[in-house]
């Protein structure tokens, strides 16, 4: 089972592959989330939250992509599952 860092970094990496530009900042707290500017997906990561925090805001916000469609689809579930960490 992966930790929660390596969990959450691959989750960016496949977001980046897809073609979801991954924002980190300092938010403070600011829930970041999935937005769209223009045509373009962009997810925010507040840097100013623990890495449990970033890992669920996160994965809450992909979570409501389909990725059943996609070559990482099964590795997608098993990353956004709601299980403990």
């Amino acid at each position: 089972m992966f930790a929660t860092l390596d969990r959450l970094e691959r989750l960016l990496e496949i977001v980046q592959r897809e073609g979801i530009q991954v924002r980190r900042d300092w938010l403070r707290g600011v829930r970041g989330g999935l937005v769209r500017i223009g045509r373009q997906p962009v997810l925010f990561l507040d840097e100013s939250l623990s890495i449990p925090e970033q890992y669920c805001h996160v994965r809450e916000a992909l979570s409501q992509l389909d990725w059943t469609e996609t070559e990482y689809g099964d590795e997608m579930a098993k990353l956004l599952e709601n299980s403990p960490i």
